[in-house]
């Protein structure tokens, strides 16, 4: 993945054994080594570069079910909270930390640069 060039969004491309996948924030594309073929969905992410476009629009989505859960005393309209922030950070420094060491990093035995997590820890289980 790509992010933080001047004139491109972020893009995404996988390749796997039978295919090769590609995002850039607008569409994405499947493309099929065994048939050829190439098919495109379009995504409908427009970034116009305000607050309202942040992260392909997903800061607004957040924000929009934390509003409306809420106004409707309803905790179930919020659907990611703290433990899948956590994962999520927690999945991209262990990216980086491949990235930077050449060396596949096993995601659920990563630790934060300042030391391992404690046995109370809600990734530990």
């Amino acid at each position: 993945m790509t992010a933080f060039t001047r004139a491109r969004g972020r893009e995404t491309r996988i390749f796997g054994t039978r295919g090769e996948l590609y995002g850039d924030s607008q569409s994405i594309e499947v493309y099929d080594f065994l048939t050829g073929e190439t098919s495109v969905m379009d995504t409908d992410i427009a970034s116009d570069g305000s607050i309202l476009s942040g992260h392909g629009g997903g800061d607004d989505g957040l924000m929009a079910a934390f509003l409306a859960a809420v106004g409707q005393n309803d905790p179930g309209l919020i659907l990611s909270g703290p433990q899948e922030t956590l994962e999520s950070h927690l999945m991209v420094f262990a990216a980086e930390r491949a990235r930077q060491t050449g060396q596949v990093v096993d995601v659920n035995a990563a630790e934060p640069r300042d030391g391992p997590r404690s046995a109370a820890s809600p990734l530990s289980d």
